[in-house]
């Protein structure tokens, strides 16, 4: 099942739950604006691999380099908690959310890179780091591991074969 479909039924679901008199979606958005879960880049990131580009109009899209990720929390829980406003009236964060997971405007996608600016930037360091390493040759921690791993699995086998023979005998 494609993430586009998956975040729709979700926010379906949720809108079924927005009937009750608490805006349950703005206070759960409210809570991934501040807290960040690592989860939400990479699912903004399997939403948007397969959209359409249309070739006639030009798309920027934001690098992450000079990005203050504070600045964009804060402005998204302003955006957020006025959205909670409306939503005690008048679903609204639904039908938003749906809108944005159909249409898949690339505005949001920059969004979630500047909130996660920082996080990014350090998997692209970390990246470069493993790169840099010369990880052709196993580290002699590694290989003690691996041994040892082997050893246990090694005796593990070795009861295992003696338990079965034993019941078998």
């Amino acid at each position: 099942m494609k993430t586009q479909t998956k975040c729709t039924l979700t926010l379906c679901t949720m809108f079924i739950v927005e009937i009750l008199p608490i805006p349950f979606t703005a206070i759960y958005s409210l809570y991934a604006v501040r807290k960040r879960p690592t989860w939400i880049p990479n699912t903004v990131k399997n939403l948007y691999a397969d959209r359409p580009i249309n070739p006639n109009k030009i798309s920027k899209e934001i690098s992450i380099e000079g990005h203050d990720p504070m600045k964009t929390r804060r402005n998204c829980t302003i955006a957020l908690t006025t959205m909670f406003l409306i939503d005690v009236i008048v679903p609204f964060t639904v039908p938003f959310g749906i809108y944005i997971v159909r249409r898949r405007p690339i505005w949001f996608k920059n969004v979630v890179t500047r909130l996660y600016a920082d996080h990014l930037q350090q998997v692209v360091q970390d990246d470069v780091a493993v790169d840099e390493e010369d990880t052709t040759e196993p580290s002699e921690i590694l290989a003690e591991i691996l041994d040892q791993r082997f050893r246990e699995l090694e005796q593990k086998n070795f009861d295992f074969a003696r338990t079965v023979q034993r019941k078998g005998a």
